[in-house]
């Protein structure tokens, strides 16, 4: 009988501990989803663009005629892509910043994005006039990370062209999440386009850079028709003798890649991403800098590798024109827009520890003072060596 009376209300009382348990999980969950959500739409102001030009941003729609698209999920379709542009304007006053997505790309994007785009506040004004105190602006053109859009980096991109760079940002159709045409398609990436199920993926990403290499190398061609092109804000304005080609992760590899295969790039630049191509064996034969994240944390096979590719290709480079740095306490999405708007993302170690702001801040230095120095002539410390200015930098040439 005590047997018994005991056994039940060992019963009662497991069960209500687990029912207390159960209790406390639901509350923490509806707590975190509440959280997330909150920060979601809580309103975050970009770090302001530190050069003394205002901010235009503006967008264009070009479809390569002469190539099909080898990531499109329909045989026959003509490979398209939107370009975002931000440039050094003239300041307006009174003029409202752009939003961080235009209205059609943000209602396919935002279920996507750890930020709800309306709560981020850019600095860009939309299709501002050309700021022309100067003739001619140097040009760059970046590649962003693998899934990703443009506008995730600009911070970046609104720096460099408070500074005098007119920055012409390729979406890679089919490799990014998504992309919004003019016309309202909308379309997605494609097995094609990514690297998630490749088999090998040294292979796949050869076959994969070759294809956003000519996407670069196409919009090496637009931009001169749009040089000579009468009525556009820059007719006459891009000095395309000073062009430099840079990205972010598979965009990096893919700015090595274009600057080994076409002279118009100038100098280029690879953040924080693994190398793909025929860049690897062939070396590279101009100014290169690579910007990677905390090699504290570079431990696995996979870091190594990328290391041993890194340096080969910089031992090809011209003597004191190639830059490997790190920067402490960084992590691979420390580069984009997260790192200032998302900071709950260091609990899933895509963030480091550095204070997001600050690493951005250490990025704009070094990726500005490279082109300042290889393509506008204009010599930087930064490039000599450890800078007092930035500890965190771990360098070498």
């Amino acid at each position: 009988m005590f047997s018994r009376l005991f056994h039940r209300t060992w019963i009662k009382r497991s069960l209500r501990a687990f029912l207390i348990l159960l209790l406390v999980f639901i509350l923490v969950v509806i707590g975190c989803v509440s959280y997330v959500e909150i920060q979601r739409h809580h309103m975050v102001v970009l770090p302001a663009p530190t050069g003394p030009y205002a901010v235009g941003r503006t967008a264009y729609d070009w479809t390569d005629q002469a190539r099909n698209d080898p990531l499109a999920p329909h045989v026959g379709t003509k490979r398209e892509l939107v370009v975002w542009s931000w440039y050094p304007a003239a300041h307006v006053s009174g003029a409202p910043s752009v939003p961080y997505l235009p209205l059609k790309w943000a209602q396919a994007s935002d279920n996507q994005l750890v930020q709800s785009s309306d709560s981020i506040q850019t600095h860009s004004i939309e299709d501002a006039p050309l700021a022309t105190d100067t003739t001619r602006y140097p040009v760059l053109i970046f590649e962003p990370g693998m899934g990703k859009i443009p506008t995730q980096y600009t911070t970046l991109l609104e720096d460099l062209a408070s500074h005098g760079y007119i920055i012409f940002a390729i979406t890679p159709t089919y490799s990014s999440d998504t992309v919004v045409f003019p016309d309202g398609r909308v379309a997605t990436s494609t097995s094609a386009g990514n690297l998630d199920n490749a088999t090998n993926l040294q292979n796949a990403g050869n076959q994969l850079v070759s294809v956003w290499a000519q996407d670069v190398t196409f919009v090496m061609d637009q931009l001169i028709r749009l040089n000579t092109m009468s009525g556009n804000v820059f007719t006459q304005h891009l000095d395309l003798t000073r062009l430099g080609v840079f990205g972010h992760s598979f965009g990096g590899a893919t700015a090595a890649q274009v600057c080994h295969i076409d002279a118009r790039c100038k100098a280029s630049m690879d953040i924080d991403g693994d190398l793909f191509g025929d860049v690897l064996q062939a070396g590279l034969h101009k100014p290169f800098m690579v910007i990677q994240h905390d090699e504290g944390a570079c431990s696995d096979t996979d870091c190594h590798t990328f290391q041993q590719g890194i340096q080969a290709v910089l031992n090809t480079v011209p003597r004191g024109a190639g830059y490997h740095i790190s920067i402490k306490d960084t992590e691979h999405f420390n580069f984009s827009d997260y790192a200032v708007y998302f900071s709950l993302l260091r609990a899933f170690g895509m963030l480091g520890s550095i204070d997001g702001v600050r690493g951005v801040q250490i990025t704009r230095a070094y990726v500005r003072a490279f082109f300042d120095a290889y393509l506008d002539n204009t010599p930087s410390p930064l490039l000599r060596g450890p800078a007092s200015t930035y500890p965190e930098v771990g360098f070498r040439t």
